[in-house]
């Protein structure tokens, strides 16, 4: 279960994300992944949507050179309905297990049950951790698969989450990139340069103690 939304999450980044990026917003996508590292990070890290906001709206708008008048409106619009992890990737992945586990086979008609009830159930979930668990029961309930196979997964429901709000949090940062190169309100140039802009919202800090300017010496 792990191992199949981790390897989900991947596929619709590099997949996903990544001919957005490339081909619709046509930058560096390696460029682009090293700039909004932070957000990764410190969605990853909190499993919270809302938590991580404040850090993407930097990103957008010091890395990734997206004015603030896009970036102030898709950024908290993507933190409410954008839940790509948490509403469409893994409910979808834990009624096919639930499936698997209780022996149902399911038919094209529930797989196609499960796509449009997932997608529906993503629009407006929570951006905290926890309720991707009430999104499931709904994409459960829709196919006629048993609610109890909820308890084979919540276990591990904080695993599962880091990967879930780091998708979500990287899909805000790409609709914010695209929207901004669609309308001309992005600096293609300002973005290709190597140097970026300090975040007040994140320091990385060296590992093993020390000043960030001492782990620079």
């Amino acid at each position: 279960m792990v191992i199949a939304l981790y390897v989900a999450c991947l596929l619709h980044f590099v997949l996903t994300y990544g001919t957005l990026v490339t081909f619709v917003a046509r930058v560096n996508p390696l460029r682009f992944l090293k700039k909004i590292y932070p957000v990764i990070a410190v969605a990853f890290t909190t499993r919270s949507d809302y938590a991580t906001l404040p850090v993407n709206l930097e990103v957008i708008t010091k890395r990734l050179k997206v004015s603030e008048r896009i970036a102030s409106f898709v950024a908290p619009l993507g933190a409410t309905i954008n839940m790509n992890g948490r509403g469409g990737i893994y409910p979808a992945i834990v009624a096919i297990f639930v499936a698997k586990v209780f022996g149902i086979d399911l038919t094209l008609t529930h797989y196609l049950l499960i796509i449009g009830s997932a997608i529906v159930a993503s629009v407006g979930v929570a951006g905290v951790p926890g309720p991707a668990s009430i999104s499931t029961t709904v994409v459960l309930t829709s196919v006629g698969l048993p609610i109890e196979g909820m308890a084979l997964v919540l276990g591990i429901d904080a695993i599962l989450d880091m990967a879930r709000t780091a998708i979500n949090a990287t899909g805000t940062t790409v609709s914010s990139l695209v929207v901004a190169a669609s309308e001309k309100e992005f600096d293609r140039e300002a973005f290709n340069q190597e140097a970026d802009d300090e975040l007040d919202t994140y320091e990385s800090k060296p590992l093993f103690g020390g000043s960030k300017a001492a782990s620079k010496a």
